[in-house]
């Protein structure tokens, strides 16, 4: 593990099933093995709350080097596609610090 200094966390909300696929081709294609992936529930602004209106999320999170914030960011913003109604929104924020950390390279399972 080593510390990263210039670190930028960026942040996507959207529809249930799209974090998984983009996880991979973080991986795949930017050579990026470290996110979480977890759910929530929310509401979009300006809806009326109402029982049952909550509405099931993914939240993806990436920590990468400031130098590659812009390119991972706008890689996320087209792949997730958050640009279509109701696709979720991205943002991305400055960190003081992070810690690098990986899992080895193991073969995915049931391949």
């Amino acid at each position: 593990m080593r510390p990263l200094k210039q670190v930028k966390l960026i942040t996507c909300i959207m529809p249930p099933g799209r974090a998984h696929g983009l996880i991979l081709a973080l991986k795949k294609e930017k050579g990026i093995d470290s996110a979480n992936h977890s759910g929530g529930r929310g509401i979009g602004v300006g809806q009326p709350i109402e029982r049952g209106s909550w509405q099931e999320v993914d939240i993806l999170s990436v920590v990468v080097e400031a130098h590659r914030a812009d390119e991972i960011f706008e890689f996320l913003f087209a792949r997730s596609e958050i640009n279509r109604p109701h696709g979720g929104f991205i943002y991305q924020t400055p960190l003081t610090a992070a810690t690098l950390f990986s899992l080895p390279d193991l073969p995915l399972e049931g391949a």
